[in-house]
C-alpha cells in the first residue's frame, strides 16, 4: 500500500502520480497492461476519485499511459523501435487488426507502423513506442 502524506507541500494527486509512476518504471505495471481501475486506486490511496483522475492525467501528460475510452488507463510502451531508412522504403500508419493486437500484445485503438521495403519484406511495429531514424 503506498502511503499519502496529506500535510506535505507536495499536492496528494502529484503523490499519487509519483507513485504509479514509480510503479511502472519498476515494472510492478507492464507496458500495455492496464493500470488497476479507479475504484481500486482510491481504495489503495485513500482519497477521492477527482484526486485519481488528476494523477491519471498528469500521467498521460507525461506519456506514461493513456486512456482509452471504455476500457481503461494503460501503461504506454517504453521501447524505441528503430527501422532504419533505404531508398524505395514505404512506411504508412493504420489501425492495428485483430491479428495484430494479439501478437503485439496491442490494446484496442492503437495504431501500427507498417514498414514495406523495396525487398519485399513487410514489418509491422506498433505505433505507440516508435522512432523513425533517417540515415
Amino acid at each position: 500500500m503506498h502511503e499519502i502524506d496529506h500535510h506535505s507541500e507536495v499536492p496528494v494527486y502529484r503523490q499519487v502520480a509519483d507513485a504509479l509512476r514509480a510503479d511502472i518504471e519498476e515494472g510492478r505495471v507492464q507496458p500495455r497492461r492496464p493500470l488497476p481501475s479507479e475504484i481500486h486506486l482510491q481504495q489503495e490511496f485513500g482519497v477521492a476519485r477527482d484526486t485519481i483522475r488528476r494523477a491519471i492525467a498528469y500521467l498521460v501528460d507525461l506519456g506514461l499511459v493513456r486512456v482509452v475510452a471504455g476500457r481503461g488507463t494503460f501503461v504506454r510502451a517504453l521501447e524505441v523501435s528503430v527501422v532504419d531508412m533505404e531508398p524505395g522504403l514505404r512506411i504508412t500508419t493504420r489501425p492495428a487488426t485483430d491479428a495484430e493486437r494479439a501478437t503485439l500484445d496491442l490494446a484496442e485503438g492503437v495504431w501500427v507502423l507498417v514498414v514495406e521495403r523495396p525487398s519485399g519484406e513487410v514489418e509491422v511495429l506498433p505505433g505507440d513506442g516508435g522512432e523513425i531514424r533517417v540515415k
